[in-house]
């Protein structure tokens, strides 16, 4: 039943999943974005003063993913996922009048707030956007569809940073646009949301804890009792924290560093975008839907080469006297060679991650599997929390940017190398393949 990747977004079992879940991550993004234009350009009277909501945005976002994760995980394991989604998805729409009505009076705690309930929104969504694929599809289309999903995720990513800012050009009447697109986009959400097709719970009698720490910590009893689904949850979070440092720094990297303008960098978070998508898309016709997590070592080589090379290619010195704009930059065939190297980072990327959320989905328990992915959202975040504090710390001693993405892609090496003993020392795959062909 191993049909083509695209023919997935003809049945009914992915289609409405998939635009549900774009939708959603593009609201995310577009809101982030069009809020954190408005403070830097119009609400905020210093730098230091953007930069702190800039912080302040970053860490209220991630923070409903550490407490409600769990509960998260009960809910999908217990419940239909698909009238759960709904429920979601109605809350979101709340949340958008709510943040339309911020931006339009340009309340920055409003805005706060509001940014808040987008991280809960996708905190409850989370779980279920990978807990329902196994459910709905048939286990040679998980690779695929997961293909699929985290493609679409980063060009939703994208499309959502371009336009939240986009439609920014002022307080009051002028923020029209950005409310007027994020309510579109939240009832286009909805409306797929009705379309995804029932699930049955296999948890019905699982009891629900609604004290989120002591969930929290039993949900972490519950699912790491396989050492197997830890290593690939790790590896996952050291995924989004090579990401996160990366998509962090490229604002800095192409303004302090190339000399470059903001018009160059939408080019580099554009081909970052593709790249990771067309990687997550080519992986899927690479292992022709076969899950394994074998050749994850070999993307990771691949991801740390192109990292490395972008250090090599990084300018020493730069002495222009103003920002180049994109014919500028692009005229000079030594920063061909840089844009080469962003691209072919992501699309290593996309080759890295799909198939390990592809084996976590396989390997899960099934009356486990939201919990499962709730673990793994909340160890990712703790990651990435780390990996900025850590990523403070070097620049607070003035390690040059560009000398991170050569200790990165080195660590990146050593993982790897992890890896690939781990792989073997556990036989990873041995799972997989037994669920697969007892499934056939």
């Amino acid at each position: 039943m191993n049909l083509g990747l695209f023919s997935l977004l003809k049945q009914r079992t992915f289609f409405p999943i998939f635009m549900t879940q774009f939708f959603g991550a593009f609201n995310d993004n577009a809101f982030k974005l069009a809020m954190l234009t408005l403070i830097s350009y119009h609400l905020s009277i210093s730098q230091a003063q953007s930069e702190f909501y800039q912080a302040l945005a970053s860490a209220l976002f991630m923070l409903p993913f550490f407490l409600f994760s769990a509960t998260a995980g009960q809910l999908a394991d217990k419940y239909d996922m698909a009238h759960l989604t709904r429920i979601i998805k109605i809350f979101e729409m709340i949340l958008v009048l709510i943040g339309g009505a911020a931006l339009y009076f340009g309340s920055i705690y409003l805005l706060m707030a509001m940014l808040t309930g987008m991280g809960i929104h996708s905190t409850f969504f989370g779980p279920i956007k990978y807990a329902i694929l196994p459910v709905q599809l048939h286990k040679d289309q998980l690779l695929g569809a997961t293909a699929l999903v985290e493609a679409s995720t980063f060009i939703a990513i994208l499309l959502g940073t371009i336009f939240g800012t986009l439609t920014i050009s002022g307080v009051n009447s002028l923020t029209i646009n950005a409310i007027v697109l994020l309510g579109a986009i939240a009832f286009l959400g909805f409306i797929s949301s009705l379309f995804i097709l029932p699930t049955k719970s296999k948890v019905k009698d699982l009891s629900i804890d609604w004290n989120i720490l002591r969930a929290t910590k039993n949900i972490f009893k519950d699912v790491l009792t396989n050492s197997k689904i830890i290593i690939v949850i790790l590896t996952i979070s050291w995924f989004w924290i090579l990401s996160v440092v990366i998509i962090t720094k490229l604002p800095d990297y192409t303004n302090y560093v190339l000399h470059a303008n903001n018009s160059v960098l939408a080019v580099f978070l554009a081909l970052f975008s593709i790249g990771t998508a067309l990687g997550s898309l080519a992986i899927n016709r690479i292992l022709s839907g076969f899950i394994t997590i074998k050749y994850v070592p070999h993307a990771m080589f691949l991801l740390s080469l192109f990292t490395f090379d972008l250090y090599l290619a990084t300018p020493i010195f730069n002495d222009l006297l103003s920002l180049q704009t994109t014919a500028q930059f692009f005229s000079q065939l030594k920063n061909w060679r840089i844009s080469f190297d962003i691209f072919f980072i992501s699309f290593s990327s996309g080759l890295f991650v799909v198939p390990l959320y592809s084996y976590l989905q396989v390997v899960s328990i099934n009356t486990k599997r939201a919990r499962t992915i709730a673990v793994n959202n909340i160890v990712s975040s703790f990651f990435i929390v780390i990996a900025t504090g850590f990523l403070m710390i070097l620049l607070h001693f003035n390690v040059g940017i560009s000398l991170i993405f050569a200790m990165l892609s080195l660590i990146n090496i050593a993982v790897a190398f992890l890896f690939l003993y781990l792989f073997k020392h556990y036989t990873l795959d041995e799972k997989v393949q037994h669920i697969l062909a007892a499934d056939l």
